[in-house]
């Protein structure tokens, strides 16, 4: 059997796609189960104040507002089961939430009819590298887990780009997943922090199965970014598009993450990219 190394080339075809499609629509229950302990618990007064505060938000009744007034218009690109739609529609966003898996969005829809203000949202399935939408229409465009799965990353920041409104904000928050695939001292530190799961407290009905793992490695192990360190290569790539006022919170782990998260996943901290348009 070829290695997840050997299998290292370019994704660009359309049975790529449906792979990945597959895997996370058998993944859409658990996912989903998995947000709904950050819905419950602290993580969602968590994500809210960081939200609020990378968008130039004051927390109160009155939302996420423009300068004008009107509610933000908010495109959740990779939106999996809803979390940011949710949150973001409880705030009073008007929010486009798009996701390639149709069974990701049937479980977002029915999340944000339970917790958020699905009044607010309107769902598209699609390539979120290659938006239905017209240019300069968001005051932000925000991921959450969704770059590192991206074939071209520098075409797709791009896209994000162009929908964006002049002085609009992009929020990426994401992590060095599966560099571990290409770092053996890093593979090994990873499997020794992650020996005991039930460091992160979380229910059994949100984790993953061996083959679910080992199917997303051999996807990731064929995406240009698992080969990449970032948020570094994220802080070359956006300014040389066009992006201004680019930064990296790399501690926002320490924010939005439990302690047994914050030690479990301690090879691949979650980092927040904030760039304007």
């Amino acid at each position: 059997m070829e290695s997840l190394l050997e299998q290292n080339c370019p994704a660009k075809s359309d049975a790529f796609k449906a792979t990945v499609v597959e895997y996370w629509d058998q993944r859409s229950a658990t996912y989903s189960n998995g947000i709904w302990g950050e819905l419950e618990g602290a993580g969602y007064r968590a994500w809210r104040e960081v939200l609020a505060e990378k968008l130039g938000q004051p927390l109160g009744p009155e939302g996420f507002r423009r300068a004008d007034g009107r509610p933000l218009r908010v495109l959740d690109l990779g939106c999996g089961p809803g979390f940011f739609s949710i949150l973001l529609s409880n705030e009073g966003c008007r929010v486009d939430a798009v996701d390639m898996s149709p069974k990701m969005l049937e479980r977002a829809a029915a999340n944000v009819a339970e917790a958020g203000c699905p009044q607010n949202v309107r769902f598209h399935q699609g390539d979120v590298s290659r938006l239905p939408f017209v240019s300069d229409v968001y005051d932000a465009v925000v991921l959450r887990n969704v770059t590192w799965l991206m074939e071209d990353p520098a075409a797709a920041y791009a896209e994000w780009l162009r929908v964006l409104k002049p002085g609009g904000k992009l929020l990426v928050f994401d992590a060095n997943w599966y560099t571990y695939l290409a770092d053996a001292q890093l593979d090994a530190r990873r499997v020794a922090d992650q020996v005991n799961p039930a460091v992160l407290e979380w229910d059994d009905n949100v984790f993953a199965t061996a083959r679910q793992e080992e199917r997303c490695e051999r996807i990731a192990a064929r995406l240009p970014l698992t080969y990449q360190q970032r948020p570094a290569w994220d802080l070359t790539v956006l300014p040389a598009l066009g992006f201004s006022s680019v930064s990296a919170d790399e501690e926002v782990y320490r924010r939005v993450w439990t302690p047994g998260e914050q030690t479990f996943y301690g090879t691949s901290p979650l980092f927040c990219i904030e760039a304007v348009k």
